[in-house]
C-alpha cells in the first residue's frame, strides 16, 4: 500500500514538470514569432523611407533650378557694378563695448564735445558715462551749461577738461547750480574765490549747497577755523572739501592719535600743507614714523617743514643716509651744520648732491647701489 502511494506521487511531480515545460516553451515561441513580426516591420518601413529620401542627383537638379532663379531676380546686374543704393546704415553686430568711435558720425554731442576739447577716450572708461552722454541733445541739455561755466569765469580752451573731469555737470539743473553759487557769495567768498574753485574742482558744483555747509562746517569746527581761514582752505585746496570724508576723519585721528600733533600743530599743518589730508593713510603714517623716530624730527619740525610728511619714504630715506654717510645728518638749527629738513626732499638728486651733501651725483648714485 505504501509502495502504491509513493509511485502515485511520483507520477503526479512528472505531470506537473511536463506542463510547465510545456507553457515555458510556447511563450518563448510566442517572443520569437513577434520578434520576427518587428524585425520583418521595421525592415519594410526603412525600405518606404528609402524610397523617399531624394537622389544625390534629385539634389543637384533642384540647386540648379535655385541658382537659375537667383541669376533671373538679378536682372544681369554685377558686383563690380558702382552701388545706387545707401548702405551706410548696415554694420554688422557688435556686442555693447562703449566706444565712442562707433557713434561719432552720427552724433552731433560727441562731435560737439570734440570740438571742445573733451576727452572721449576717457569718458567712455568711466561706468554710465557714454550711455548718458549718447542720450543727451547738445543744444537742450548742455549749449546753456556751457555758457554757465563761461560765465562763471572757466575759460574756453578748460572747458574740454572740466567736462571730462565731471561729465555729471549736466545732470544738475542751472538753478540749482545757481543756488550753489549764491551759497559761496553769502559766505563772502569772492568772484575770484569762486572762480578758482570751479576751475581747480569741477566736481564742486556736483555737490548740494547743504552738503558743501555741512562739510565746511566740519573743518571749522575740528580744526577752530576763522571765517577768512575756512575761505583759505576752500580756495587754496577745492578738492579737500568735496573728499571722502571718511578718509579725512581717518587721517585726523592718526595725525592727532598716532602721530601725537596737538590741536593747533594739526591746524596749523592742515592750512600750510592740506594735501596730508588727502594723502593714503598708512604711507603717512610710515613716513611720519620714519622723519621722527629716524632721523629725530620733533613735531614742531615737522611741523615748520610739513612736506617732507608729503614726500614718499623711500626718497627721504636715500637722501638721509647718503647725508649720515658723509657725516652731515645734521637737523639740529641750534648746532653747526645744519641742514633744513626742507633740503632733504627738494629738487632733483643733482641740485640735492650739489647743495645739500656737497657732493657728486656720481657718487650718490654709487651709494644708492650698495642699498
Amino acid at each position: 500500500m505504501q509502495a502504491i502511494t509513493v509511485f502515485r506521487n511520483i507520477v503526479i511531480n512528472t505531470v506537473k514538470m511536463c506542463r510547465t515545460f510545456s507553457v515555458t516553451k510556447l511563450e518563448n515561441t510566442h517572443c520569437r514569432l513577434n520578434s520576427k513580426c518587428v524585425s520583418d516591420q521595421m525592415q519594410n518601413e526603412i525600405s518606404e523611407r528609402s524610397n523617399q529620401v531624394p537622389s544625390l542627383e534629385d539634389e543637384n537638379a533642384e540647386c540648379m533650378n535655385l541658382e537659375l532663379n537667383v541669376d533671373a531676380d538679378r536682372k544681369d546686374t554685377s558686383v563690380i557694378e558702382p552701388c545706387t543704393e545707401d548702405i551706410s546704415t548696415f554694420s554688422p553686430y557688435i556686442r555693447p563695448s562703449f566706444n565712442f568711435a562707433a557713434y561719432i558720425n552720427n552724433s552731433p554731442v560727441l562731435q560737439e564735445l570734440i570740438k571742445l576739447g573733451v576727452n572721449l577716450h576717457r569718458l567712455e572708461r568711466r561706468k554710465g558715462v557714454p550711455e548718458f552722454i549718447l542720450q543727451m541733445d547738445f543744444n537742450q541739455n548742455m549749449k546753456e551749461h556751457i555758457r554757465f561755466l563761461h560765465d562763471l569765469g572757466v575759460p574756453a580752451d578748460e572747458l574740454g577738461d572740466f567736462i571730462t573731469k565731471n561729465p555729471w555737470i549736466f545732470k544738475d539743473e542751472l538753478d540749482n547750480l545757481q543756488v550753489r553759487v549764491n551759497y559761496l557769495q553769502s559766505k563772502k567768498f569772492s568772484a575770484e574765490m569762486i572762480t578758482r574753485v570751479v576751475r581747480k574742482n569741477p566736481h564742486w558744483l556736483s555737490f548740494s549747497a547743504e552738503n558743501i555747509d555741512q562739510r565746511l562746517g566740519h573743518f571749522q569746527k575740528t580744526f577752530k577755523l576763522n571765517g577768512d581761514e575756512v575761505r583759505s582752505l576752500a580756495v587754496g585746496k577745492p578738492k579737500l572739501v568735496t573728499y571722502d570724508m571718511t578718509h579725512i576723519k581717518r587721517n585726523t585721528f592718526s595725525l592727532k592719535e598716532e602721530m601725537g600733533f596737538s590741536d593747533d600743530e594739526m591746524r596749523s599743518l592742515l592750512l600750510r600743507q592740506p594735501k596730508l589730508w588727502l594723502k593714503s593713510n598708512k604711507p603717512l603714517l610710515v613716513v611720519f614714523d620714519y622723519v621722527h623716530n629716524v632721523m629725530k624730527l620733533t613735531h614742531q619740525q615737522i611741523v615748520d617743514f610739513p612736506e617732507i610728511l608729503k614726500s614718499r619714504t623711500f626718497r627721504v630715506k636715500q637722501r638721509h643716509l647718503f647725508l649720515e654717510l658723509l657725516g652731515r645728518a645734521q637737523y639740529n638749527p641750534k648746532l653747526e651744520g645744519y641742514i633744513s629738513p626742507k633740503a632733504i626732499v627738494s629738487g632733483t638728486d643733482s641740485e640735492f648732491c650739489q647743495a645739500v651733501a656737497k657732493s657728486s651725483v656720481e657718487a650718490f648714485n654709487i651709494f644708492l647701489k650698495s642699498i
